[in-house]
Protein backbone atom coordinates (compact mmCIF):
# COMPACT_ATOMS: atom_id res chain seq x y z
CA UNK A 1 0.00 0.00 0.00
CA UNK A 2 1.47 3.34 -0.98
CA UNK A 3 0.79 6.43 1.07
CA UNK A 4 2.10 9.90 0.18
CA UNK A 5 2.35 12.38 3.01
CA UNK A 6 4.80 15.20 3.76
CA UNK A 7 6.62 14.48 0.49
CA UNK A 8 7.54 10.98 1.71
CA UNK A 9 6.52 7.73 0.09
CA UNK A 10 6.09 4.64 2.21
CA UNK A 11 5.60 1.16 0.77
CA UNK A 12 4.05 -1.49 3.00
CA UNK A 13 4.49 -5.12 1.95
CA UNK A 14 3.62 -8.19 3.95
CA UNK A 15 5.89 -11.19 3.37
CA UNK A 16 5.02 -14.47 5.02
CA UNK A 17 8.29 -16.39 5.38
CA UNK A 18 9.29 -18.72 8.20
CA UNK A 19 6.59 -17.17 10.41
CA UNK A 20 8.26 -13.74 10.21
CA UNK A 21 6.27 -10.57 9.55
CA UNK A 22 8.05 -8.11 7.27
CA UNK A 23 7.13 -4.50 6.50
CA UNK A 24 9.02 -2.77 3.69
CA UNK A 25 9.03 0.99 3.52
CA UNK A 26 10.96 3.43 1.34
CA UNK A 27 11.98 7.03 1.95
CA UNK A 28 12.43 8.82 -1.37
CA UNK A 29 14.30 11.72 0.26
CA UNK A 30 17.37 9.56 1.05
CA UNK A 31 18.69 8.25 -2.28
CA UNK A 32 21.80 6.82 -0.60
CA UNK A 33 19.52 4.50 1.35
CA UNK A 34 16.51 4.13 -0.88
CA UNK A 35 14.98 1.12 0.83
CA UNK A 36 15.28 0.13 4.47
CA UNK A 37 13.70 -3.12 5.56
CA UNK A 38 12.59 -4.06 9.04
CA UNK A 39 11.55 -7.53 10.23
CA UNK A 40 9.17 -8.13 13.09
CA UNK A 41 9.01 -11.70 14.34
CA UNK A 42 5.74 -12.88 15.84
CA UNK A 43 6.84 -16.44 16.50
CA UNK A 44 5.22 -19.54 15.07
CA UNK A 45 1.89 -18.01 14.12
CA UNK A 46 0.17 -17.37 10.81
CA UNK A 47 -0.38 -13.69 10.08
CA UNK A 48 -1.62 -11.87 7.01
CA UNK A 49 -3.92 -9.17 5.59
CA UNK A 50 -1.64 -6.31 6.67
CA UNK A 51 -2.84 -2.75 5.98
CA UNK A 52 -1.17 0.48 7.05
CA UNK A 53 -1.32 4.25 7.21
CA UNK A 54 0.90 7.16 8.31
CA UNK A 55 0.14 9.83 10.93
CA UNK A 56 1.02 13.53 10.89
CA UNK A 57 4.39 12.81 12.56
CA UNK A 58 5.41 10.26 9.95
CA UNK A 59 4.87 7.27 12.22
CA UNK A 60 3.73 4.01 10.64
CA UNK A 61 0.58 2.31 11.91
CA UNK A 62 -0.49 -1.09 10.65
CA UNK A 63 -2.92 -3.85 11.56
CA UNK A 64 -2.97 -7.51 10.60
CA UNK A 65 -4.61 -10.76 11.58
CA UNK A 66 -3.02 -13.63 13.49
CA UNK A 67 -4.29 -17.04 12.41
CA UNK A 68 -7.41 -15.24 11.17
CA UNK A 69 -8.66 -15.22 14.76
CA UNK A 70 -7.58 -11.83 16.13
CA UNK A 71 -6.61 -8.38 14.87
CA UNK A 72 -3.26 -6.95 15.98
CA UNK A 73 -1.93 -3.38 15.84
CA UNK A 74 1.68 -2.11 15.73
CA UNK A 75 3.24 1.38 15.56
CA UNK A 76 6.75 2.30 14.39
CA UNK A 77 8.75 5.36 13.48
CA UNK A 78 9.62 5.91 9.84
CA UNK A 79 13.10 4.48 10.44
CA UNK A 80 11.75 1.24 11.90
CA UNK A 81 11.91 1.86 15.66
CA UNK A 82 9.07 0.01 17.34
CA UNK A 83 6.98 2.37 19.46
CA UNK A 84 4.09 0.02 20.22
CA UNK A 85 4.73 -3.67 19.71
CA UNK A 86 2.14 -6.06 18.29
CA UNK A 87 -0.98 -5.64 20.44
CA UNK A 88 -4.24 -7.56 20.18
CA UNK A 89 -7.10 -5.12 19.65
CA UNK A 90 -9.97 -7.56 19.16
CA UNK A 91 -12.03 -8.33 22.23
CA UNK A 92 -11.87 -11.77 23.78
CA UNK A 93 -13.86 -14.58 22.19
CA UNK A 94 -13.86 -16.58 18.98
CA UNK A 95 -13.39 -14.59 15.78
CA UNK A 96 -12.89 -15.29 12.08
CA UNK A 97 -11.38 -12.13 10.67
CA UNK A 98 -10.53 -10.83 7.20
CA UNK A 99 -10.75 -7.68 5.04
CA UNK A 100 -9.05 -5.17 7.33
CA UNK A 101 -8.86 -1.46 6.57
CA UNK A 102 -7.21 1.45 8.41
CA UNK A 103 -7.37 5.24 8.12
CA UNK A 104 -5.80 7.93 10.33
CA UNK A 105 -7.68 11.21 10.68
CA UNK A 106 -6.40 14.78 11.11
CA UNK A 107 -6.31 14.30 14.88
CA UNK A 108 -4.08 11.20 14.56
CA UNK A 109 -6.89 8.93 15.72
CA UNK A 110 -6.50 5.49 14.12
CA UNK A 111 -9.76 4.15 12.67
CA UNK A 112 -9.90 0.42 11.88
CA UNK A 113 -12.52 -1.96 10.51
CA UNK A 114 -12.59 -5.66 9.72
CA UNK A 115 -15.01 -8.40 8.73
CA UNK A 116 -15.82 -11.07 11.33
CA UNK A 117 -17.80 -14.08 10.07
CA UNK A 118 -17.81 -16.09 13.28
CA UNK A 119 -21.48 -16.66 14.01
CA UNK A 120 -23.52 -13.85 12.43
CA UNK A 121 -21.56 -11.79 9.92
CA UNK A 122 -20.53 -8.39 11.24
CA UNK A 123 -18.37 -5.48 10.21
CA UNK A 124 -16.46 -4.40 13.32
CA UNK A 125 -15.21 -0.84 13.84
CA UNK A 126 -12.77 0.36 16.47
CA UNK A 127 -10.67 3.49 17.04
CA UNK A 128 -7.31 3.89 18.78
CA UNK A 129 -5.46 6.91 20.13
CA UNK A 130 -1.90 5.58 20.29
CA UNK A 131 -0.17 8.97 20.54
CA UNK A 132 -1.70 9.37 24.03
CA UNK A 133 0.07 6.20 25.19
CA UNK A 134 3.60 6.08 26.58
CA UNK A 135 5.20 4.33 23.63
CA UNK A 136 8.18 2.37 24.95
CA UNK A 137 8.38 -0.41 22.39
CA UNK A 138 6.34 -2.94 24.34
CA UNK A 139 2.91 -4.42 23.72
CA UNK A 140 -0.04 -2.65 25.28
CA UNK A 141 -3.40 -3.66 26.59
CA UNK A 142 -6.18 -2.82 24.16
CA UNK A 143 -7.90 -0.71 26.84
CA UNK A 144 -4.87 1.60 27.06
CA UNK A 145 -4.99 2.33 23.33
CA UNK A 146 -8.72 2.30 22.68
CA UNK A 147 -10.55 5.51 21.83
CA UNK A 148 -13.75 3.67 20.90
CA UNK A 149 -14.37 0.04 21.79
CA UNK A 150 -15.29 -2.59 19.18
CA UNK A 151 -18.59 -1.64 17.54
CA UNK A 152 -20.53 -4.13 15.43
CA UNK A 153 -22.28 -2.67 12.40
CA UNK A 154 -25.58 -4.52 11.83
CA UNK A 155 -25.47 -8.29 12.33
CA UNK A 156 -28.23 -9.14 9.82
CA UNK A 157 -27.29 -10.66 6.47
CA UNK A 158 -24.06 -12.02 5.00
CA UNK A 159 -21.51 -9.21 4.81
CA UNK A 160 -18.25 -8.89 2.89
CA UNK A 161 -15.49 -6.53 1.75
CA UNK A 162 -15.81 -3.54 4.12
CA UNK A 163 -13.94 -0.31 3.35
CA UNK A 164 -13.37 2.81 5.45
CA UNK A 165 -12.98 6.56 4.98
CA UNK A 166 -12.73 9.37 7.55
CA UNK A 167 -13.80 13.00 7.19
CA UNK A 168 -12.19 16.17 8.55
CA UNK A 169 -14.19 15.93 11.78
CA UNK A 170 -13.03 12.39 12.52
CA UNK A 171 -16.31 10.72 11.56
CA UNK A 172 -16.01 7.27 10.00
CA UNK A 173 -17.73 6.41 6.71
CA UNK A 174 -18.06 2.66 6.13
CA UNK A 175 -19.21 0.76 3.05
CA UNK A 176 -19.60 -2.98 2.58
CA UNK A 177 -21.34 -5.69 0.59
CA UNK A 178 -24.44 -7.21 2.17
CA UNK A 179 -27.12 -9.62 0.98
CA UNK A 180 -29.70 -8.30 3.46
CA UNK A 181 -32.83 -7.17 1.63
CA UNK A 182 -35.50 -5.85 4.03
CA UNK A 183 -38.27 -6.41 1.46
CA UNK A 184 -37.08 -9.86 0.37
CA UNK A 185 -37.39 -9.00 -3.33
CA UNK A 186 -33.77 -9.21 -4.55
CA UNK A 187 -33.24 -13.00 -4.23
CA UNK A 188 -30.25 -12.59 -1.89
CA UNK A 189 -28.11 -10.76 -4.45
CA UNK A 190 -25.31 -8.64 -2.94
CA UNK A 191 -26.06 -4.97 -2.32
CA UNK A 192 -23.87 -2.02 -1.33
CA UNK A 193 -24.48 -0.63 2.15
CA UNK A 194 -23.23 2.55 3.85
CA UNK A 195 -23.10 3.81 7.44
CA UNK A 196 -21.61 6.87 9.14
CA UNK A 197 -20.21 6.68 12.67
CA UNK A 198 -19.04 9.21 15.24
CA UNK A 199 -17.26 8.67 18.53
CA UNK A 200 -18.95 9.69 21.79
CA UNK A 201 -16.00 10.84 23.87
CA UNK A 202 -18.01 10.63 27.09
CA UNK A 203 -18.72 6.92 26.68
CA UNK A 204 -15.70 5.97 24.49
CA UNK A 205 -18.03 4.26 22.08
CA UNK A 206 -19.08 4.64 18.46
CA UNK A 207 -22.57 5.79 17.54
CA UNK A 208 -24.52 5.90 14.31
CA UNK A 209 -24.87 9.25 12.61
CA UNK A 210 -26.36 7.44 9.63
CA UNK A 211 -27.60 3.91 10.28
CA UNK A 212 -26.84 1.11 7.80
CA UNK A 213 -28.40 2.22 4.51
CA UNK A 214 -28.81 0.18 1.33
CA UNK A 215 -27.46 2.21 -1.59
CA UNK A 216 -28.38 -0.24 -4.36
CA UNK A 217 -31.50 -2.24 -5.11
CA UNK A 218 -30.85 -4.34 -8.20
CA UNK A 219 -30.28 -8.05 -8.76
CA UNK A 220 -26.88 -7.53 -10.38
CA UNK A 221 -23.73 -8.82 -8.70
CA UNK A 222 -21.75 -6.19 -6.79
CA UNK A 223 -18.44 -6.23 -4.96
CA UNK A 224 -15.18 -4.51 -4.03
CA UNK A 225 -16.64 -1.23 -2.68
CA UNK A 226 -14.46 1.69 -1.61
CA UNK A 227 -15.12 5.15 -0.19
CA UNK A 228 -13.23 8.45 -0.36
CA UNK A 229 -14.02 11.87 1.14
CA UNK A 230 -13.57 15.09 -0.82
CA UNK A 231 -12.61 18.55 0.49
CA UNK A 232 -16.24 19.16 1.46
CA UNK A 233 -16.42 15.85 3.40
CA UNK A 234 -18.77 14.44 0.82
CA UNK A 235 -18.34 10.64 0.56
CA UNK A 236 -17.80 9.19 -2.91
CA UNK A 237 -18.39 5.45 -3.22
CA UNK A 238 -17.36 3.09 -6.01
CA UNK A 239 -17.94 -0.64 -6.55
CA UNK A 240 -17.89 -3.38 -9.17
CA UNK A 241 -21.28 -4.07 -10.76
CA UNK A 242 -22.49 -6.46 -13.46
CA UNK A 243 -25.17 -4.08 -14.73
CA UNK A 244 -24.91 -3.40 -18.47
CA UNK A 245 -23.35 -6.84 -18.88
CA UNK A 246 -24.51 -10.04 -20.59
CA UNK A 247 -25.49 -13.25 -18.78
CA UNK A 248 -26.71 -16.60 -20.07
CA UNK A 249 -29.06 -19.01 -18.30
CA UNK A 250 -29.20 -22.65 -19.45
CA UNK A 251 -31.48 -25.32 -17.93
CA UNK A 252 -31.75 -29.05 -18.71
CA UNK A 253 -34.98 -30.50 -17.33
CA UNK A 254 -36.65 -33.91 -17.30
CA UNK A 255 -39.42 -34.18 -19.90
CA UNK A 256 -41.45 -36.97 -18.24
CA UNK A 257 -45.21 -36.51 -18.19
CA UNK A 258 -45.16 -36.26 -14.39
CA UNK A 259 -43.00 -33.11 -14.61
CA UNK A 260 -45.83 -30.84 -15.73
CA UNK A 261 -46.08 -28.77 -12.56
CA UNK A 262 -42.32 -28.42 -12.40
CA UNK A 263 -42.17 -27.16 -15.99
CA UNK A 264 -44.89 -24.59 -15.34
CA UNK A 265 -43.07 -23.35 -12.26
CA UNK A 266 -39.73 -23.24 -14.09
CA UNK A 267 -41.20 -21.00 -16.77
CA UNK A 268 -42.55 -18.78 -13.98
CA UNK A 269 -39.09 -18.59 -12.39
CA UNK A 270 -37.44 -17.62 -15.66
CA UNK A 271 -40.10 -15.50 -17.38
CA UNK A 272 -42.44 -14.46 -14.57
CA UNK A 273 -46.02 -15.31 -13.72
CA UNK A 274 -47.93 -17.35 -11.15
CA UNK A 275 -46.73 -20.53 -9.49
CA UNK A 276 -48.94 -23.62 -9.49
CA UNK A 277 -49.19 -23.41 -5.70
CA UNK A 278 -50.11 -19.71 -5.86
CA UNK A 279 -48.12 -16.52 -5.67
CA UNK A 280 -46.66 -14.23 -8.31
CA UNK A 281 -42.98 -13.87 -9.25
CA UNK A 282 -41.50 -11.21 -11.53
CA UNK A 283 -39.17 -13.67 -13.25
CA UNK A 284 -35.38 -13.77 -13.39
CA UNK A 285 -35.13 -12.52 -16.95
CA UNK A 286 -37.38 -9.46 -16.48
CA UNK A 287 -35.72 -8.76 -13.15
CA UNK A 288 -32.21 -8.76 -14.62
CA UNK A 289 -33.30 -6.80 -17.69
CA UNK A 290 -34.70 -4.15 -15.36
CA UNK A 291 -31.11 -3.79 -14.06
CA UNK A 292 -29.85 -3.07 -17.62
CA UNK A 293 -28.52 -6.58 -18.15
CA UNK A 294 -28.91 -8.56 -21.37
CA UNK A 295 -30.03 -12.12 -20.55
CA UNK A 296 -29.79 -15.10 -22.92
CA UNK A 297 -31.82 -18.12 -21.83
CA UNK A 298 -32.58 -21.60 -23.16
CA UNK A 299 -34.61 -24.34 -21.45
CA UNK A 300 -33.80 -27.82 -22.76
CA UNK A 301 -36.30 -30.64 -22.29
CA UNK A 302 -35.09 -34.25 -22.27
CA UNK A 303 -37.46 -35.42 -25.01
CA UNK A 304 -37.81 -38.88 -26.58
CA UNK A 305 -39.69 -37.60 -29.64
CA UNK A 306 -43.09 -38.93 -28.54
CA UNK A 307 -44.44 -36.90 -25.62
CA UNK A 308 -43.61 -34.16 -23.21
CA UNK A 309 -45.57 -32.41 -20.39
CA UNK A 310 -48.67 -30.66 -21.67
CA UNK A 311 -47.81 -27.61 -19.53
CA UNK A 312 -45.08 -26.72 -22.04
CA UNK A 313 -47.84 -26.14 -24.59
CA UNK A 314 -50.65 -24.95 -22.33
CA UNK A 315 -48.94 -22.94 -19.59
CA UNK A 316 -49.17 -19.20 -20.43
CA UNK A 317 -45.52 -18.63 -19.45
CA UNK A 318 -44.20 -21.66 -21.38
CA UNK A 319 -46.26 -21.80 -24.57
CA UNK A 320 -44.95 -18.60 -26.27
CA UNK A 321 -41.41 -20.00 -25.98
CA UNK A 322 -42.10 -23.57 -27.09
CA UNK A 323 -39.82 -24.42 -30.03
CA UNK A 324 -39.93 -28.20 -29.66
CA UNK A 325 -39.96 -29.86 -33.08
CA UNK A 326 -38.84 -26.71 -34.86
CA UNK A 327 -35.50 -26.47 -36.72
CA UNK A 328 -32.41 -25.59 -34.72
CA UNK A 329 -31.27 -21.99 -34.78
CA UNK A 330 -28.89 -20.88 -37.50
CA UNK A 331 -26.97 -18.44 -35.28
CA UNK A 332 -25.96 -17.51 -31.75
CA UNK A 333 -28.18 -15.68 -29.32
CA UNK A 334 -27.44 -11.98 -29.48
CA UNK A 335 -28.74 -8.61 -28.33
CA UNK A 336 -32.19 -8.20 -29.82
CA UNK A 337 -32.44 -11.96 -30.39
CA UNK A 338 -31.78 -13.10 -26.84
CA UNK A 339 -34.22 -15.97 -26.20
CA UNK A 340 -33.52 -19.59 -27.02
CA UNK A 341 -36.90 -20.60 -25.58
CA UNK A 342 -37.75 -24.26 -24.88
CA UNK A 343 -36.00 -26.77 -27.11
CA UNK A 344 -35.70 -30.53 -27.23
CA UNK A 345 -32.54 -32.38 -26.21
CA UNK A 346 -33.03 -35.88 -27.65
CA UNK A 347 -29.50 -37.23 -27.12
CA UNK A 348 -27.79 -37.47 -23.75
CA UNK A 349 -24.97 -39.38 -22.11
CA UNK A 350 -25.52 -41.54 -19.01
CA UNK A 351 -22.79 -43.62 -17.35
CA UNK A 352 -20.49 -42.90 -20.28
CA UNK A 353 -22.90 -44.22 -22.91
CA UNK A 354 -25.39 -42.65 -25.29
CA UNK A 355 -28.90 -42.56 -23.87
CA UNK A 356 -32.19 -41.43 -25.33
CA UNK A 357 -35.19 -41.01 -23.11
CA UNK A 358 -37.17 -38.69 -20.90
CA UNK A 359 -35.44 -39.23 -17.58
Amino acid sequence: MQCIKNLKTFLFTCILLSSTYCVDYSNASTPDSLVRIGHISLGNVSHDSVVGDVDSHGNLHFVFTVSGMHTYYQMETSDGQVLINATQITNSGVHKISHLDITIDDFDVVHIIWLDVSGSHKVTYTALKPLDAIANGTSFDDANLSYADDFHISQIGAKNEPALGVDDLGNAHVVWVDDYDPLGELVSTPQIYYAMLSINQNTSSAEYMISPTMLTSTTTYKGNPDVALDANDRPHIVWDDTRNSISELVFIIDGSGSMGTEWGDMCTVVYGGNFASGGYFQGLKPMLEAANMTVFETLYVLYDGYSYPSEITNNPECSPRNYIGQPWRNGWLDVGDDSGGIRQLPATVFNGASYSGTS
